[in-house]
């Protein structure tokens, strides 16, 4: 039979474990971005009010951002070791598109450009005012042109305008998969 002081011993025990486990997850808002270092590092405003400088920010591998302040992230802590803190996810509620269907995967950021895998289509849409460009391999970017606007365009010339191009503009033809 347990007794209450054995109770009250086996409290005593587990409260240490108790701690580690209720501080090893926390929710934060983000104070400050530095992404000049190899892993980016943030300084955090955990909910409680406490603020953890120097928490290193892991990203999925070929994806990057640097988030603005106030965005929310969650972090965890090894061990339930508050002097290690590791973000493991960031998001902004303030910035995140809704109303995309069921699959849908992008990015987006913060100007509202957007690239959305929507179904078997992509779509690119630049931010109010916005350009897509490509960038080539040398390093120098162009806009992307769309073929409604090529299709209309004229040029001066001497003797007056052109007339509208009479020929498709290069590699607006449709792929193989269209």
């Amino acid at each position: 039979m347990i007794t209450e002081t054995m109770l009250t011993q086996l409290r005593s025990l587990i409260r240490p474990l108790k701690t580690r486990i209720a501080n090893s997850i926390a929710t934060a808002v983000i104070e400050n971005v530095d992404d000049s270092t190899k892993m980016q590092v943030l300084q955090l405003i955990v909910l409680s009010g406490e603020t953890l400088d120097d928490c290193l920010r892991f990203q999925e591998y070929g994806f990057n951002s640097v988030p603005l302040t106030g965005a929310e992230a969650v972090v965890v802590f090894p061990n339930g070791d508050r002097g290690n803190p590791l973000v493991v996810a960031v998001d902004d509620r303030r910035h995140r598109p809704t109303d995309w269907d069921p699959g849908d995967a992008g990015v987006y950021n913060s100007s509202l450009a957007q690239v959305r895998l929507k179904g078997a289509d992509i779509e690119v849409n630049p931010g109010p005012g916005g350009k897509v460009f490509v960038r080539t391999s040398g390093g120098s970017s162009e806009p992307v042109v769309l073929l409604s606007e090529h299709n209309s365009h004229s040029h001066p010339a001497p003797l007056g305008p052109t007339g509208t191009p009479t020929t498709d503009a290069v590699g607006t033809t449709k792929s193989e998969y269209e």
